[in-house]
């Protein structure tokens, strides 16, 4: 009987391998195979697109209607300000929607007023502004034409409210900070004593005309002037205290002396 042996040496038959298509070229070839699903799936991505473009577009076209400035609302304390001209003009100036504003002209157009020291705009959700004001406060009047703040600034309103008590300040006017800074000191000094200065003059000269309360003008120099006041206090408070109703005017343009003049009524004898 003869045997068939299969020797260990030398090479195996080889086999033929059908590999199995893999899912990325049997796609290609089905979409090879029906080139339609491809425009098809293209048509529904640009409707898809078009659809999200409009309705983004119908949405911002809605929101900004909905946030358009439609009021300006004046805060602050407003006591001199005539507030219906001051609505009417930044009503009036108003643009935009709450996102694009013209709050720089609104706010510009607000401090033209002369009671408005300064406006600050605030934008409020989510369609309005509201306007802050901050009102000039006078110190004191001047040249009777004029209202000074404390800064010296010097305006003229057309009307205003309670500012007959404020002191009157007269002089040139590049010289209205130093009039302002004088009569300060000069109140400080005559306060304690029960004195108060109605209106302060600076003259040409450069001298000072004082006018207390009652009608009765000091003049003082512009040499050591705060030392003659000093000295004219210490006179009043000993002696001319209870005289003031007599005199008309007191002069304290002397190194070491002062000068009492009498009313023509009420001459010493």
């Amino acid at each position: 009987m003869t045997f068939l042996t299969r020797s260990s040496k030398g090479p195996r038959p080889s086999a033929t391998r059908l590999n199995k298509p893999t899912a990325a070229a049997a796609s290609t070839t089905a979409f090879a195979e029906k080139p339609w699903q491809q425009w098809l799936l293209l048509a529904a991505e640009c409707v898809a697109l078009i659809i999200i473009l409009l309705t983004v577009v119908l949405v911002a076209r809605d929101w900004l209607q909905h946030t358009a400035i439609r009021q300006v609302q004046l805060l602050g304390q407003l006591e001199q300000s005539n507030i219906a001209e001051l609505q009417a003009a930044v009503d009036s100036k108003v643009r935009g929607n709450f996102f694009n504003a013209n709050i720089a002209q609104v706010q510009a157009v607000a401090e033209r007023y002369p009671w408005v020291e300064k406006a600050r705009v605030v934008r409020h959700w989510p369609n309005s502004l509201h306007v802050v004001i901050s009102e000039k406060q006078p110190v004191a009047r001047w040249d009777g034409t004029a209202l000074v703040t404390a800064t010296g600034e010097v305006f003229r309103p057309r009307q205003a409210k309670n500012i007959n008590e404020l002191p009157v300040l007269l002089g040139p006017r590049p010289h209205v900070k130093r009039l302002l800074n004088t009569h300060m000191k000069m109140s400080a000094l005559l306060r304690p004593v029960g004195l108060r200065l109605q209106q302060l003059e600076l003259t040409d000269r450069m001298s000072w005309v004082l006018t207390l309360e009652g009608g009765v003008k000091v003049l003082i120099d512009d040499r050591d002037t705060m030392a003659k006041l000093e000295r004219f206090v210490l006179l009043y408070d000993r002696q001319l205290a209870t005289e003031m109703d007599r005199i008309a005017r007191i002069d304290l343009r002397y190194r070491n002396g002062v000068a009492v003049g009498w009313r023509q009524s009420q001459r010493r004898t």
